[in-house]
């Protein structure tokens, strides 16, 4: 098993050297090449103007509202809204396709650590015989325990591997090669639900244990409904845990975690941060108002350095690969954690 950790003198420039990802082992000249995974670009102002008309502000998270999460056609309702099912899925496309090109992605990049208390006592014991050597020959004056070398934790690289027990009935060679829309389409009902409605007629009856159907006298007193509603139906709701396939986490941002996947996307195929965070077509987008753009348009955080701008794009591309591999797991959703 290769060694996790290394002293300074054990360090190679591969070690050292910058990449996100490996292809067969080898680290690729120019990125690589995706064919069924492509980054998100905004909507065009056209778009925005329109949605900005007809969508309703309110506190709730968006894709919580029930306009984002019920289809108008069938009165099926979802548990959050359908575009957070739309990265789902465009993360699983991601990583199919990486399983497919025997990607190995870069978890953690290496660092360098001084605090020894934090090392296994094996590098720590070779760190000391460098140390040794270093001074052999030296006077005592000319060195110090200060000289002592800090220790490295090489990169974690885990290969891209989609747990196919997880996606059963999700049909994954589909997902590979479909559209969204289209694998949408005829996958649906493995996310969605009914909302309550009323039966104004024998005939709407549909005999499934998924539905209770309860009898309520038009004289009956709200607080009595409430009481019975609260002490005799919600035992018998399945709650959370109706739907095989669902979103974790409490509230999942959109746009946090569309800005994660495009610059995974991106960095993968070989751009720069600055590139990233300033093509026109917007692949990283503002996510608080409390950051507005530098360029004028409103629709970009801003920084104040390129230092600043740069560990952005690194953050978003490391919460890009955390989501990634959640997804290769059968979940998604829940927030990266913070350290």
């Amino acid at each position: 098993m290769k060694l996790r950790w290394k002293t300074k003198g054990e360090m190679t420039p591969f070690d050292r050297s910058t990449y996100s990802c490996l292809v067969n082992g080898n680290v690729p000249e120019k990125g690589i090449e995706l064919l069924h995974s492509s980054e998100v670009a905004m909507e065009s102002a056209a778009r925005r103007a329109y949605r900005d008309k007809t969508v309703v502000y309110s506190d709730e998270a968006s894709q919580n509202r029930p306009s984002a999460r019920t289809n108008i056609e069938t009165g099926k309702t979802l548990d959050k809204g359908i575009q957070l099912y739309r990265l789902w899925f465009r993360y699983l496309k991601l990583a199919l396709e990486l399983e497919e090109m025997k990607v190995s992605i870069v978890v953690k990049n290496q660092m360098e650590v001084r605090n020894y208390s934090l090392a296994p006592k094996d590098v720590i014991q070779r760190m000391e015989v460098e140390f040794e050597k270093k001074k052999k020959g030296k006077k005592k004056s000319e060195h110090s325990g200060g000289d002592r070398e800090a220790v490295w934790k090489l990169k974690q690289i885990e290969r891209v591997k989609v747990r196919r027990s997880a996606y059963k009935g999700w049909d994954l060679d589909q997902v590979l090669n479909q559209t969204f829309d289209n694998w949408w389409k005829t996958h649906s009902h493995l996310f969605e639900g009914y909302a309550p409605t009323f039966l104004n007629s024998k005939e709407d009856w549909v005999d499934n244990d998924d539905f209770i159907y309860i009898r309520i006298d038009k004289t009956s007193q709200r607080r009595d409904i409430q009481k019975f509603l609260n002490e005799e139906i919600s035992v018998r709701l399945k709650g959370k845990t109706s739907k095989k396939f669902k979103i974790s986490g409490k509230s999942p941002r959109v746009n946090v975690i569309q800005n994660n996947y495009n610059a995974l996307v991106l960095t993968l195929k070989g751009w720069s941060p600055k590139e990233i965070l300033y093509d026109n077509n917007i692949y990283i987008r503002k996510t608080d108002d409390s950051k507005f753009s530098s360029r004028g348009d409103g629709l970009r955080p801003k920084f104040s350095t390129d230092k600043s701008a740069r560990n952005f794009i690194l953050k978003n591309k490391m919460h890009g690969v955390w989501h990634l591999l959640e997804v290769c797991n059968g979940r998604f959703g829940v927030s990266p954690p913070s350290k």
